[in-house]
This record gives structure tokens, sequence and C-alpha cells, in this order.
């Protein structure tokens, strides 16, 4: 994998996700794009411009896709 910005910031959410305790099965892509969702954090945006958006699992599902080129389909609303 090459160590693009949107690279970093995904292990950089897996490290995040590790440090607070989360199950190793979090230790995920979904869950990293999940938590940057949550963040706001977009490629090359830096971690201390990280925001508190109100955004439900559609739109984290939308906002990965336009931002990090990860695709879910609708039925793994779930999963997400």
């Amino acid at each position: 994998m090459k160590n693009s910005k949107k690279d970093r910031h995904l292990k950089a959410a897996q490290q995040v996700l590790a440090s607070l305790g989360l199950p190793r099965a979090q230790h995920n892509e979904r869950s990293a794009l999940c938590l940057l969702a949550l963040l706001d954090l977009t490629p090359g945006k830096p971690w201390s411009q990280a925001g508190n958006p109100l955004i439900g699992i559609t739109p984290i599902m939308n906002w990965a896709r336009e931002h990090y080129a990860k695709d879910y389909a609708p039925n793994t609303r779930e999963t997400v």
C-alpha cells in the first residue's frame, strides 16, 4: 500500500481505535473510516482540525465514498 494521505489517515485511525481499547476485530478499515467520518477528517486535513459533525450511517457511507473512494453497498448499513 502506498503511503498516501488517505493511507496515513486510515492507519492513524486504526491506531487510535487500538489505543482506545476497542476489540481487535474493530481495528479494520471500515471502523477507521467511520472514525474519520465522525471527525470529518478528509485526506490531507490535519488531526488538529478534526470536527464533530452529527452524521448518521448513510451519510458516513457517502462520506467514505466521496473522500476515501470506499463504496459500501446500501444493504451493508448494519455492518457499518
